[in-house]
């Protein structure tokens, strides 16, 4: 367990905060892309429980992290990222994560809104001469966040239920890959379970599809970066 301080906040949205800590023990530490670290949060009663955020930055040289944090739901993530001040302490684990980066020839990143800060660290990282597309499933275009180095679809749901599988679907029923392609799908658990099959059927080998579920429907709080598997 290590300790942190937050040092600044911004609003990226409607929905969407960033909130900086700072901790001497990420001091020089170098972070993979779409790596987590799990925040040991209190619910109103006392009980300690832990949310996991992506780290959407890194900055070895001061020890600071940026985490980007969804605001859904009534739940210690959302609360927290809601109401963090810069001088608050927070304790922490990590960072880890077992996405690795592999070479391809294309790349397909899926997710929703609590995986945006994994999909843009991946695009960021990858070499520009693979070929990269994601499709993000938003309430609307205020949760659009800028994501370079592929080319983004941008899918919005309204006022449907988030973690729902059919508008990523329907948008990825009609993908090619080449051979060799890898895909990438994070996001509520049971949608990127069902997902998977739908990007294998297109083709995609099954041991080229990284999933991982960052939240799971009835458990709104959940739907934060990296949120909790």
């Amino acid at each position: 367990m290590r300790s942190a301080t937050v040092t600044a906040t911004a609003a990226l949205g409607p929905r969407l905060r960033r909130v900086t800590i700072r901790s001497d023990a990420m001091l020089g530490v170098e972070i993979r892309p779409a790596q987590d670290v799990e925040l040991l949060l209190r619910e109103p009663s006392g009980r300690r429980v832990k949310r996991r955020y992506t780290i959407r930055h890194a900055r070895p040289g001061t020890g600071e992290l940026d985490l980007d944090v969804v605001l859904h739901g009534e739940g210690p993530g959302a609360r927290w990222g809601a109401e963090a001040r810069p001088g608050d302490e927070v304790e922490f684990q990590g960072p880890r994560g077992k996405l690795e980066l592999r070479p391809a020839p294309w790349h397909l990143l899926v997710g929703d809104e609590s995986a945006l800060p994994a999909i843009a660290t991946i695009a960021e990282a990858l070499p520009r001469e693979q070929a990269a597309v994601a499709y993000v499933e938003v309430q609307d275009a205020a949760d659009e966040q800028p994501v370079t180095g592929t080319e983004v679809h941008w899918l919005h749901r309204g006022d449907a239920t988030p973690g729902g599988v059919e508008l990523l679907a329907a948008a990825l029923a009609g993908i090619a890959p080449p051979a060799g392609a890898r895909a990438y799908l994070m996001g509520e658990s049971r949608a990127m379970i069902a997902l998977r099959a739908v990007v294998e059927a297109a083709g995609l080998e099954h041991e080229n599809v990284f999933v991982k579920g960052y939240w799971n429907v009835g458990r709104p709080d959940r739907l934060a970066g990296r949120a909790p598997a």
